[in-house]
């Protein structure tokens, strides 16, 4: 028999639907090191109700990664659309990169990935996602076939690094020049033996 889920009082729910949007907005401009403090104030409720509805810091980014998530897997879905998978590829990198320059949150988790600020089924999903553009422009034999998934997330971490300024962390327009080189790395034309990766 299957456990009935309460649903929130009226007031319940709108205060969680604040807690988030503010928790979202504080993310995206100043990444995920926000206090709770600040989520609260931003809301408008007190560090009590915050707690109630996320009983952890982890919690609420985790809520909040959710959302990121699943844009991030729609995108994914793009590339694997259509007859031209470099294309697809090069759009999807593309794609990841301005999220990354538009959200601080989004950079943070992506930094992040497989860490406590992620669920454990989070990370998988999010692997799964950046594998398949990668697998399909593989493939096509337009992308070096020695590159793996967790590769991918490591360009998406240096890609993300370039879109802010050293000091300040404000987003720059030069990662389009250093994407466009990491793309050239990943043609087989240019493609020279890899060490081993050190997690195998």
């Amino acid at each position: 028999m299957e456990a009935h889920v309460r649903p929130l009082r009226a007031d319940a729910a709108r205060n969680r639907a604040r807690v988030l949007d503010a928790a979202r907005m504080a993310f995206a401009e100043a990444g995920l090191d926000v206090g709770v403090e600040e989520i609260a104030r931003r809301a408008g409720v007190g560090k009590g109700t915050l707690y109630r509805r996320f009983p952890t810091k982890e919690a609420l980014v985790c809520a909040i990664f959710e959302d990121i998530l699943l844009e991030f897997e729609r995108v994914s879905a793009e590339a694997l659309e259509g007859d031209q998978p470099g294309q697809a590829f090069v759009r999807f990198l593309n794609t990841c990169a301005v999220m990354q320059a538009d959200n601080q949150g989004f950079y943070d988790v992506v930094s992040r990935v497989g860490s406590k600020v992620t669920t454990a089924e989070q990370s998988a999903r999010f692997r799964k996602a950046a594998a398949g553009p990668l697998e399909r422009a593989q493939a096509a034999g337009v992308v070096r076939d020695d590159l793996a998934a967790d590769d991918l997330l490591q360009i998406f971490r240096m890609i993300g690094a370039t879109t802010r300024e050293f000091s300040g962390g404000q987003p720059v327009e030069d990662w389009r020049r250093y994407l466009s080189l990491m793309l050239d790395a990943m043609r087989p034309a240019a493609a020279t033996q890899l060490p081993p990766r050190l997690d195998r």
